[in-house]
């Protein structure tokens, strides 16, 4: 075995730090300096490593390696070991450390752990197998060997272990502190080898890469000089350069050549072979390599080891606020009720804002952003329905009056029509004195010229009321209009007219509920059992309340079907109408001109066009007025108050019955609030990640404040 001093003192326990860093997982989050042993299954990896440890490899085809061999070797007076298989996973538990006091039985306990991982089932594996041994006859050293690289597999074997394989090394390869220990026969194409190639791709500037040439003996004779050149570093330049060693090859191992007998075959090849005696020796030799990695790992655990101490301070952090975030694990009353009723909360407070139009809560309301693709400003929405409500009442509710048509009727001479002579729709009622045709002479505007601008003046047609009058008459006095008749007009004419938008206006309500609450319950973000849960609560609460609101509603029209209102507004609206269809008349008179002198005829003939001829026709007028003045006041009434008792029976009782009954009990939360199987596992990976932190920060003699 070989023995090296080059990490002796502070440098050698820095090197331990690494290693017990390594040894409590850390390197599984943090990227620790290290020296990785990579080559192909041919290249002689195992018999370098057998040479500098004195560790007979398992040579078994079933056994090779498997998985990642951790060889932490330390200078000491007594030899001392132990071997065990530490879990890349963190939910499976690493093995007890098998005591060594041999160093067979370290091959033994190699075979044993490798033999573990192929009754698993694992092909090649990310656990590592942990080797410390410690003596007089070792190294200041820590390797690790990964398993060789191959391009093919046996029939018995899984194809997939080549990509396995690779996938491993590549983890390695990757990682920025890692010293790339490249093994390379002498006797190959060296430059075209799959690990040099790899490495050249992980490392393009040789920075981290020192290759390892073996099989010397191997070379045809006259061809050491390109291999020599690559060795003196002038073919492709590294900054870590090349080595040459002659360890034991396959004839013998099988003739049973111990690794000392090797070492001293190694030295004496390097000492009287015409080519290699003449290199620097610093280039050759397994010794001469010991003391080389040694010196390397030193400098580059030096060099690194500031700033592993920054990032697991760094990644502590970070994993405190994840868990932070993450909020207690589900596995209390307390803790699952707090989690539960922060969903509420969010819940009950984004539908009282919608639904009251307090819009505070952007990331619920904002409309402005590209990824808000819907409203759920409730109160906004509803307002526009009720707008389209108040416009649908509002058109069914017109009373709409037509005139008598008399466009084929002529007047007589002495009759009253209204004259527009000069084409400038201003009309005058005049007498007719004499005719022709269509066109007449009148007495003020046409007195001596024939006009075809003239027309009857307009009498409101009233014979369907006339006609409903003479069908209802009771036992009334023909001087007053029946009530029942006025309440059914009322009722059959208009207000059953109002029974469809009013239902449209109460589904559109439902729909918009049921859609906010929708996305008000999604954006919870809670797991979908809980969502599950308050959604069904919502819909319930909606569907019930839904039967109490239609019945209100359908209680508001049915009062509207028996006229009935204290306003002031009814007489004034009907006053109104009964004077304003004979000013319009008697403004016609006198084409506007309040000092002009108008003829009795005139009056007459306006009177009798405004219904004077007969109580029947008075009586018609009166009723159509009437209905139009109740029907306005009605109406207005009948806008306001289903909006109103919307929002009283419904979206006001919606919220606070959801509320109410989001309410739940310990044994409802605990079948709802659970962790997921994603947050499970999020957790526990961050505990073990924090676990390991705080167990590498224990290692550090001199922490850092968190």
């Amino acid at each position: 075995m070989l023995t090296c001093s080059s990490s002796s003192g502070s440098s050698g326990e820095s090197r331990h730090l690494v290693d017990r860093l390594r040894a409590v997982g850390l390197d599984k989050y943090i990227e620790l300096p290290q020296i990785a042993v990579m080559g192909d299954t041919s290249s002689g990896k195992s018999s370098v490593l057998s040479a500098i440890s004195g560790i007979s490899f398992p040579s078994s085809d079933v056994l090779t390696t498997r998985c990642p061999t951790q060889l932490i070797l330390t200078h000491a007076s007594n030899f001392a070991g132990s071997v065990r298989l530490l879990r890349y996973q963190s939910s499976a538990s690493d093995t007890s450390p098998k005591k060594i006091e041999t160093l067979d039985q370290v091959t033994a306990a190699i075979e044993e752990f490798t033999q573990l991982l192929v009754d698993e089932g694992q092909v090649i594996s990310d656990d590592a197998i942990e080797i410390k041994l410690q003596g007089p006859d070792f190294p200041n050293l820590t390797l690790t060997d990964l398993p060789g690289l191959v391009r093919t597999v046996r029939d018995d074997e899984d194809p997939a272990m080549i990509g396995r394989v690779r996938a491993l090394v590549d983890r390695y390869l990757v990682q920025t502190r890692t010293i790339i220990l490249a093994v390379v026969p002498a006797n190959v194409d060296m430059h075209n080898t799959e690990i040099l190639q790899a490495a050249e791709a992980a490392d393009p500037d040789g920075t981290r890469t020192i290759s390892i040439i073996t099989k010397p003996d191997l070379i045809d004779d006259g061809a050491e000089q390109s291999v020599k050149e690559l060795l003196l570093n002038t073919t492709k330049k590294r900054r870590l350069g090349y080595h040459m060693v002659k360890c034991r090859g396959q004839r013998a191992l099988s003739s049973g050549v111990t690794i000392a007998k090797g070492r001293e075959d190694e030295a004496a090849f390097f000492k009287t072979h015409p080519v290699w005696r003449n290199v620097d020796p610093g280039l050759v030799g397994t010794e001469k390599l010991a003391a080389k990695l040694s010196a390397l790992l030193v400098e580059a655990i030096a060099s690194a080891m500031p700033a592993v101490f920054t990032e697991i301070d760094a990644q502590m952090k970070a994993c405190v606020l994840g868990l932070r975030a993450m909020g207690d694990a589900m596995t209390t009353p307390s803790a699952r009720r707090a989690h539960y009723m922060r969903h509420v909360g969010l819940v009950t407070n984004r539908l009282a804002g919608a639904a009251n139009g307090d819009y505070d809560d952007g990331a619920f309301f904002d409309t402005t952003s590209a990824a808000s693709a819907v409203d759920n400003r409730l109160r906004a929405q509803l307002c526009v329905l009720d707008a389209t409500f108040q416009q649908e009442i509002a058109a069914l509710s017109v009373v709409t009056t037509t005139n008598v048509d008399r466009s084929n009727e002529m007047p007589a001479v002495g009759d009253y029509v209204e004259v527009d002579a000069k084409n400038q729709d201003k009309w005058v009622v005049e007498r007719v004195t004499a005719l022709n045709g269509r066109s007449i002479m009148s007495a003020v505007s046409s007195p001596s010229a024939w006009t075809n601008s003239w027309r009857f003046i307009p009498t409101q047609d009233i014979s369907e009321l006339k006609q409903l009058l003479r069908e209802n008459r009771g036992n009334e006095l023909p001087l007053f209009v029946s009530s029942a008749m006025f309440g059914n007009i009322v009722r059959e004419r208009y207000v059953s007219k109002w029974r469809a938008p009013m239902l449209t206006l109460f589904r559109a309500y439902e729909m918009l509920l049921e859609g906010v609450a929708a996305r008000v319950v999604s954006s919870t973000q809670a797991n979908p059992r809980v969502q599950s849960h308050l959604l069904r609560v919502v819909k319930d609460v909606l569907s019930d309340l839904s039967e109490t609101a239609e019945l209100e509603l359908e209680k508001v029209l049915a009062t509207e079907t028996r006229p009935y209102t204290l306003n002031d507004d009814l007489y004034d609206s009907l006053q109104e109408r009964r004077m304003q269809a004979l000013q319009d008349g008697l403004s016609a008179l006198s084409a506007g001109d309040e000092t002009a002198n108008v003829s009795v005829g005139a009056v007459r003939a306006l009177m009798q066009a405004h219904g004077g001829t007969c109580n029947e026709n008075a009586q018609a007028l009166d009723l159509h007025m009437a209905i139009a003045s109740y029907v306005d006041v009605a109406k207005t009434r009948f806008i306001d108050a289903i909006p109103m008792r919307l929002n009283s029976c419904f979206v006001e009782p919606f919220v606070d019955e959801v509320g109410r009954r989001l309410e739940a009990t310990d044994e409802t939360l605990a079948s709802l609030v659970v962790d997921s199987v994603v947050d499970t596992a999020a957790r526990e990976k961050l505990e073990a990640q924090l676990a390991s932190l705080k167990k590498a920060k224990a290692e550090i003699v001199a922490p850092t404040s968190l």
